[in-house]
């Protein structure tokens, strides 16, 4: 008993050290990680050229900057491109984000840059990569570990395993999740509209639905798409954040623009929606009136919400809760029929811009 139980304490000793939580993790341990993820890295790298565009990189580190204040390890976080048309982001052991130029064209603001980064900060800063390798070969994650350490013939086996998990995206449920949950607080914590992590998602269900039969690795995700966005809505909405997708999508937009007509007008995005003569009120009341767009009109507005009515005997243009315009209108100005069917037809536009949305979550 005494000579088998000699054997065991150097496995009780892995187990220790490498099962432990990470909070307490010693700095040569995490050394081992970051190095690990540098020789994967190189591999990536072989495989894909990696894009040095300044701006691009300063865009990422921004992003990157606001988020590292809230992931739970020391490890040195970085975010790099790659060049493949391929819709997909990655992060590796060590705390590496891959962006492919595919991904960072598909997304459609540097909010929902940020959805993804977050996300997959929480897959390196949890270890995600790690712990799915081991369960795909069915050992622990000691010994995986320990195979990796050893340098014995089954390294490169562990490494190629390392790289496909990360670049394939192929985490288990509990995992994916994970890191979907956490992702969206660090969002939220970082200054981020947390409807951006559900905009993403769902313009990647569109994408998805239009080329069934292609399977890039960012789509080889369980649980499934239309999953995560619900679960994502809910968690959202528990912690106190209403699901408004427009700040996320850069869409539904009011600006205000003068003519050489001698006219000033209201626009949503592209579509002109009130047309003033220019008058020392005009600007003002085109003003108020695009505040209020700006605060209630959102892509989860539904149509019937945005209404002429009567108020004291005179006509009124509601949004939700608000009056946005009322008459007496200045003269020369169109009235708020037209005015409200311009609002509806900017709203269907911008909708039709991002059709992969349930707006009635």
């Amino acid at each position: 008993m005494k000579k088998n139980g000699r054997k065991l304490l150097p496995l009780l000793l892995i187990l220790f050290l490498f099962c432990r939580p990470f909070a307490v993790q010693g700095a040569d341990e995490l050394q081992k990680e970051i190095a690990l993820g540098q020789k994967v890295s190189a591999d990536v790298e072989k495989q894909w050229e990696r894009v040095a565009d300044p701006a691009l990189c300063a865009r990422l580190n921004m992003a990157l900057n606001r988020m590292v204040p809230y992931l739970s390890r020391p490890l040195p976080y970085e975010v790099r491109v790659v060049r493949e048309d391929m819709v997909n982001a990655f992060s590796l052991p060590g705390g590496i984000v891959y962006f492919t130029t595919g991904m960072l064209n598909f997304l459609r603001s540097d909010a929902e840059i940020a959805a993804i980064l977050a996300h997959e900060l929480i897959h390196a800063d949890k270890r995600h990569v790690m712990i799915q390798a081991a369960r795909s070969s069915k050992i622990s994650l000691a010994a995986l570990v320990l195979l990796i350490a050893s340098h014995g013939s089954a390294g490169p086996m562990i490494l190629t395993s390392l790289a496909q998990v990360a670049v394939t995206n192929s985490y288990s449920r509990d995992l994916e999740r994970e890191a979907d949950k956490e992702g969206l607080k660090v969002l939220i914590r970082a200054g981020y509209p947390p409807s951006a992590m559900v905009t993403s998602l769902e313009a990647m269900i569109h994408d998805q639905l239009k080329r069934p039969y292609v399977d890039p690795g960012v789509f080889m995700t369980h649980p499934e798409l239309t999953e995560r966005v619900e679960y994502i809505v809910r968690e959202a909405r528990d912690a106190g954040f209403p699901i408004r997708r427009k700040k996320a999508l850069n869409l539904l937009r009011s600006s205000i623009r003068e003519n050489d007509d001698g006219t000033i007008c209201l626009f949503i995005d592209e579509t002109k929606i009130w047309s003033l003569p220019r008058k020392p009120d005009s600007e003002k009341l085109l003003a108020a009136a695009a505040e209020k767009i700006d605060e209630y009109l959102q892509m989860e507005t539904p149509p019937y919400e945005i209404q002429v009515i009567s108020v004291g005997g005179k006509n009124a243009l509601r949004i939700g809760p608000s009056i946005v315009a009322r008459e007496p209108l200045p003269e020369g100005s169109e009235p708020l029929d037209a005015m409200r069917s311009a609002i509806v037809a900017s709203l269907g536009e911008a909708r039709q811009k991002h059709q992969g949305a349930k707006y009635l979550h």
